[in-house]
């Protein structure tokens, strides 16, 4: 017997040798109906405080008993004591004693206090105590659910992990009617039940790396198909002919059913093995029975299947179906089982089942226990797929935020029968209009990111991407053991099948940019597309970093990045300053290449012909009026003015007297349209002109 379960033994008989010198229990004291009690090694759920409340409750049964008392032990100390007045008319009492969640277990022993009617009979003296229960080994923590078939029965230890702090309920035993009896708390793996090898592996770290005491209640049964854990009986959804009902009523029975915090599914391989719609078509009403009969359930972790060898088409279907199940139930986290160690073809070795316990652990942690680890512990994703250009011959793999892609070398197998070794390469395994379509036609492949670039032996035109076989019985195992897509924390990517493959959006390979007076750059481009949504502009200054301007609707062509926004103190541009700047298509569904990069300044000085002077017009940018700087000899006089679009085409030409005492003309350019012109100012033989920018 492994050594904590001794000690375990030992602070049980403490318990009741303390029991014994606190109080007596005398033949023939008064007896005491207890209502509410804890279970022998109860697990009471925690709250969002951390804590619980145990509730104790009862009737004494003499008139003899005047108070109750509870005495309350955390870790064999006393922790809590109180004493409450029984109620004379009926005899009742109770307590709601709180304890933490935390590695620690708690005993609580109740006694009577009396004032007896005939001391020497009774054998008792006024202000005896007698003890009139014990319970120990009470936890506060949190609980999960195992549902599924074998893989969620998940393996055979030979050395099970044992711990006080990892608690069951009821008994699982598939394939036999249910005793309704059965219904106690138990230390897992202590023979009482079936328990997952990977379950336990989540008890495990749960309880070293967080501290909480945990109960998992499993429910798997082998062989068995979504529609039988589907079957739900109206009215009495614990029916313990199915199997929805064996698990709701142990959950109920052990008062957790509205506490449970996560469900764990891992199911699939009846139907992938030859009815793969049916999965599709019952799992929205299993998922909608679990909200119905666990009300506060958080999360459902929803296994994605690995490869099978059965010759069934649909099965890649019905993975990619799992895959996007958080598209329609978003409280779903689906986890690959793809490349887990120690597969088979169907199950595992106890090395992949605690793998996958190690992996599901991090999502837990992070979902339920604040853990900072959680860098690239999902399964990464596929978001989308797209031609990178417009020559297709250029595919973009981009999954969720923030994964760290890693395209696999060819993969070195090894035959564990006979030990001789084959390699594969991934391109293998990806198929364009899968079945009929496309393999091997990858060239090589770079790592961007949470993207992965591959670049193709020819320009293509496919529909759809699939990423692995439906089925595969090939090869020199037999079963599919890889290569994998994985992230940088060795996650293996989600399986996917026929994934829409976007049609290229255009490169605005002619982008301009016109530098405006000392106000702004203008871009432009002319790239009209139906399927562009958005266009991104970016600009990069000397330190060669691009860095987004806007985003602006797929209609808009042009854009105007001013050296100062109105109502802004400080200056986006500066003067005389090297800007560079690149635009790029963007939609739903896929991304252009950038543009050609471009480059502009603005300006001091602007003349259009170094022989004529330079006016200096302000306000610039201008939306009302416009005052021209003129020579001092130009005082009084009047001056002819001619406005020209950007194009040529004069605009108006018009006089103005040059004010004699401001050595400025003003002219009103309200009427005009928003954008650049040239103002032309004329007196006898000389000519001032400037760029002015009208805006609105």
């Amino acid at each position: 017997m492994p050594a904590r379960f001794v000690a375990h033994t030992y602070v049980r008989l403490f318990i009741l040798t303390l029991a014994a010198i606190l109080g007596r229990a005398v033949p023939g004291s008064a007896q005491v109906t207890l209502s509410q009690w804890p279970a022998p090694l109860q697990l009471y759920p925690r709250d969002q405080n951390s804590q619980c409340t145990v509730s104790i409750s009862g009737r004494a049964s003499s008139a003899a008993v005047r108070a109750v008392s509870l005495v309350v032990l955390r870790n064999q100390q006393r922790y809590r004591y109180e004493r409450v007045p029984v109620e004379p008319t009926t005899g009742r009492f109770g307590f709601k004693p709180v304890i933490r969640a935390e590695l620690a277990e708690y005993s609580f022993l109740l006694f009577t206090h009396h004032a007896p009617a005939n001391p020497a009979v009774d054998g008792l003296s006024v202000g005896d105590s007698v003890r009139v229960a014990v319970r120990d080994s009470i936890v506060c923590g949190d609980v999960f659910l195992i549902m599924g078939q074998s893989n969620a029965v998940g393996g055979s230890d030979p050395n099970p992990y044992r711990n006080e702090f990892c608690r069951s309920f009821g008994v699982n035993r598939p394939g036999t009617p249910y005793n309704p009896a059965d219904t106690a708390w138990c230390l897992t793996n202590t023979g009482e039940g079936l328990n997952s090898l990977w379950g336990v592996e989540l008890q495990r770290l749960i309880g070293q790396q967080h501290g909480i005491p945990t109960a998992v209640i499993n429910g798997a049964a082998p062989s068995t198909t979504i529609g039988e854990h589907t079957t739900r009986t109206e009215g009495r959804p614990d029916n313990l002919a199915t199997l929805h009902g064996r698990l709701l009523y142990r959950a109920r029975k052990a008062g957790v059913a509205d506490h449970v915090r996560a469900m764990i599914w891992r199911q699939g391989e009846a139907e992938a093995q030859g009815n793969p719609g049916a999965y599709e078509q019952w799992y929205p009403q299993l998922y909608n029975h679990w909200k119905l009969d666990y009300p506060n359930l958080r999360k459902v972790y929803h296994s994605q299947l690995n490869l099978l060898t059965d010759p069934v088409l649909g099965a890649g279907a019905l993975r990619d179906y799992q895959r996007r199940s958080k598209q329609s139930f978003p409280d779903n986290q689906p986890i690959a089982t793809v490349g887990l160690a120690a597969y088979n073809g169907v199950h595992f070795g106890n090395e992949g089942y605690r793998q996958f316990g190690q992996e599901l652990f991090r999502l837990v942690a992070r979902d339920f226990y604040g853990a900072t680890d959680t860098s690239n512990i999902e399964s990464p994703d596929i978001q989308r797929i797209f031609f990178r250009t417009p020559a297709r011959d250029e595919l973009v793999l981009e999954f969720n935020a923030g994964q760290v892609m890693r395209w696999p070398a060819d993969t070195t197998l090894v035959n564990p029968g006979n030990g001789n070794r084959s390699q594969l390469a991934l391109p293998l395994f990806m198929y364009t209009d899968y079945p009929s379509g496309e393999a091997s036609f990858i060239q090589s492949a770079t790592e961007q990111g949470n993207r992965i670039i591959l670049k193709l032996k020819k320009p293509m035109y496919a529909q759809t991407l699939t990423y692995l076989p439906s089925y595969y019985q090939d090869g020199p195992l037999g079963y599919f053991a890889g290569p994998f897509i994985r992230n940088r924390r060795g996650m293996r990517a989600l399986t996917f099948f026929r994934v829409p493959i976007a049609a290229p959006l255009p490169v605005a390979t002619d982008l301009q940019a016109v530098a405006v007076d000392t106000s702004h750059v203008r871009l432009s481009w002319n790239q009209p597309v139906d399927e562009v949504e958005e266009w991104l502009v970016e600009r990069a200054d000397s330190t060669g970093q691009f860095r987004q301007l806007a985003r602006l609707p797929g209609s808009v062509l042009t854009y105007n990045d001013f050296r100062r926004l109105p109502g802004q103190a400080t200056e986006s541009l500066r003067l005389d300053a090297l800007y560079q700047y690149r635009v790029r298509a963007l939609s739903r569904r896929a991304e252009a290449d950038y543009s050609p990069v471009v480059t502009a300044s603005l300006r001091l000085v602007l003349a259009l012909d170094e022989s004529e002077g330079v006016a200096r017009v302000y306000p610039n940018p201008a939306s009302d009026e416009v005052r021209v700087d003129v020579p001092a000899g130009w005082a009084g006089a009047t001056v002819r003015l001619t406005l020209t679009d950007m194009g040529g085409r004069v605009v108006w030409r018009r006089s103005e007297q040059v004010a004699g005492g401001e050595l400025l003309v003003r002219t009103s350019v309200k009427a005009l349209p928003a954008g650049s012109y040239l103002l032309a100012v004329e007196h006898r033989q000389a000519v001032l002109r400037c760029r002015l920018v009208v805006g609105r």
